[in-house]
Formats: C-alpha cells, sequence, structure tokens
C-alpha cells in the first residue's frame, strides 16, 4: 500500500514493479518481526526499569490524570471545529478573503503561544476561571490553527462547478452543508483534527502548569504530572508520564481519527 502511494506521487504507479510480490510480503513481514521486536523489549525494558526504582503502580496516578487531559482536548477540538470550520469555509470559498485572511492566520499560527500566556492567565485571575477550564483556551493557543488552515485548504478545492450547480439548485443552508460542504472539507478536516489533537496534547505539558509573578495555577491533568517530574528531575514518574501520553495518543488515534481518515479515503476523496 505505501509503495502504491509514491508510486502514485512519482508517477510510476502503472509500471510493474521490479519487486516481485513474494518478496514485498516477507520484506514487510520480516520489517514489522524487527520493528516489533524493538518496541517490544523497549517496552520491557521500561517495565523492568520502573519496577525495580517505583514498581509498575507508579503508571495508576498518570492514567487516571491522563482522563482529565483527555476531556480538554476532546472539547478543545469539539469547539475549534465548531468555531473555525465554518469561518474557514467562509474564507476558502471567497478568493477575496482567502488573500486578504491567509497571511493573517499564518502570523497568528506561527507566532509563539506561550508568549500569550501570561496574557491569559492574568485574564482567568481577574475573572476567577479555573485554570482546569482556562487550561483548554491555553492549549487552544497553538493547536487551533491546524483545524482553520486545513478548513480553507478543503474549501478551496472544492471545484467550483459543483458550487455553481448547487447555486443553480438553490440548495442552501443545512441542505448545502450536508450535501456539499462537509462531503468536500472532511478529509481535509480529519488531517486538521489529528494534528491539533496531537498538539493539544503536547501543549498541555505547558498549559496545565503556569506562572503569573508569584502565582502559580497547576490544572489537574496529565501534562502538570509531567511537568512536575520533569521539575523535580523524577525520572521514573517522567518516564511514566509520557509512556502513558503515547497511550492516549495512540488509542485515540487508532478509534477516531484512523475510522474517519478511511471514512474519508472511501466516501469522501474528491
Amino acid at each position: 500500500r505505501a509503495l502504491n502511494r509514491a508510486g502514485r506521487v512519482f508517477g510510476t504507479a502503472g509500471r510493474p514493479s521490479a519487486v516481485r510480490p513474494g518478496r514485498r510480503r516477507a520484506g514487510d513481514l520480516a520489517f514489522a518481526l524487527v520493528l516489533g521486536g524493538v518496541v517490544l523489549w523497549g517496552v520491557v525494558d521500561l517495565g523492568r526499569y520502573l519496577a525495580g526504582r517505583t514498581g509498575l503502580g507508579v503508571f495508576g496516578e498518570p492514567l487516571l490524570l491522563g482522563l482529565a487531559t483527555l476531556a480538554r482536548v476532546v472539547v478543545l477540538v469539539a469547539v475549534a471545529t465548531v468555531v473555525w470550520v465554518p469561518i474557514g469555509v467562509k474564507i476558502g470559498f471567497s478568493p477575496r478573503l482567502t488573500r486578504i485572511a491567509q497571511p493573517v492566520v499564518q502570523v497568528l499560527a506561527g507566532f509563539p503561544a506561550n508568549f500569550l500566556f501570561p496574557l491569559v492567565v492574568w485574564l482567568l485571575l481577574r475573572t476567577g476561571v479555573s485554570i482546569d477550564l482556562g487550561g483548554v483556551l491555553l492549549m487552544a493557543l497553538g493547536s487551533q490553527w491546524y483545524i482553520l488552515f486545513n478548513a480553507i485548504a478543503g474549501a478551496m478545492a472544492v471545484p467550483a462547478d459543483l458550487r455553481e450547480a448547487m447555486d443553480d439548485l438553490g440548495v442552501r443552508g443545512r441542505q448545502r452543508w450536508r450535501r456539499l460542504i462537509i462531503p468536500a472539507i472532511f478529509p481535509a478536516y480529519v488531517t486538521g483534527g489529528i494534528t491539533a489533537s496531537g498538539g493539544a496534547w503536547n501543549a498541555s505539558i505547558v498549559a496545565e502548569v503556569v506562572t503569573f509573578g508569584s502565582t502559580t495555577l497547576t490544572a489537574t491533568g496529565l501534562g502538570a504530572y509531567i511537568a512536575r517530574a520533569a521539575e523535580h528531575g523524577d525520572h521514573p514518574r517522567l518516564l511514566a508520564g509520557v509512556a502513558v501520553m503515547s497511550l492516549y495518543v495512540v488509542i485515540l488515534n487508532r478509534l477516531l481519527w484512523r475510522r474517519l481518515y478511511r471514512l474519508a479515503q472511501r466516501r469522501y476523496s474528491l
């Protein structure tokens, strides 16, 4: 499958492959065995290290804290979808808006999110909003743009003929979204959602523990757990936290994003 995709990129998809199918399958199997062996060795070695230092019970706390961070990631992606997808579609369908908005969005996305953290923390302190809720906003500062970028790109890729046909047929409002816009931008949105989700998990490490002057706000979550372990040089808990975060990301990708990606390839590719 990977060779077929590479062939389409380099224009050799229709040419006979120099590697026989049997050898290709054997090579894939050998690669999978080697890779699986390396991963298994790493997991066993990590378990031995943690068992000798703190015991395997060290995974219990980060597993529970990961549920809080997972909830923030889900809320972030859902809110960013509701807010930025309509805006991205509006920009992508208008060449004039695209010329104006794209440079602005690129500047905002390239601006270091942590530079805005003091301002957001000041607002949280003034309004009394808990960091457990405000952490979603801090995580969004660096990850929401992926959804906007891909929504714009997906809208720009919609053929003008389809949009004109919908206009001629008088398809507007919710029906237009259901019949044209959502199916057309769905593959691009899935790409943006995967990237935003991964970025949100990474951002949680710096967003769940923030300092403003002499005040430090700490949220309940896996990111704060990893940040505290790194600050105190607690390597067993740091490794356990990173391993649990990787586990959450892999499970979320396998159960949600991979299925959506396959659905986009099967039903909604233009």
